[in-house]
């Protein structure tokens, strides 16, 4: 899907100039790199109201703002194996309004907290990993039989 590209707030009112003074709508979409349909909704627009002021956009106001919206954040940073619900419940009991689990994750989602199992193991440094791959490309060509022969220890003490 391709991004819409929106025409800035001093635009507006050139690209109605250029209407007037006999300028093709296809010319002006082409200068200002919109599709045609957003200057021809534009001049509907200044012809019927005189103005090419945006309309403000629909859509249910936010339940939190961007304090809120940072606690989120910092509850689940503090319990970072707590599911979404948990959090929910936490953040609701502190601020005392009910926020949805739907909001939560949402809002964990703008701060790149995703639901994800914790790494088991540490990454390696530079050093082990160039020694993990030297050994790997000294024993490459073995065969099975080299293979067989080959005995692998935790470097634990055990007599036989």
């Amino acid at each position: 899907m391709t991004s819409r590209k929106r025409i800035e707030n001093s635009e507006p009112w050139r690209a109605v100039g250029r209407i007037e003074s006999g300028q093709s709508i296809t010319d002006i979409a082409l200068s200002f790199g919109v599709h045609h349909s957003v200057i021809s909704r534009l001049w509907k627009q200044f012809q019927t109201t005189q103005t090419v002021v945006r309309r403000p956009l629909g859509g249910h106001p936010r339940v939190t703002n961007p304090e809120k919206d940072r606690y989120i954040a910092i509850v689940a940073k503090r319990n970072r194996r707590a599911i979404s619900t948990r959090v929910t419940s936490m953040v609701t009991a502190s601020i005392g309004e009910a926020i949805s689990a739907a909001t939560v994750r949402q809002r964990l989602h703008m701060n790149r907290l995703y639901a994800r199992v914790p790494r088991v193991c540490v990454p390696l440094s530079v050093q082990p990993r160039g020694a993990r791959l030297k050994w790997c490309r000294e024993h490459g060509n073995w065969t099975v039989s080299d293979w067989g022969n080959a005995t692998f220890t935790d470097e634990s003490i055990f007599a036989l």
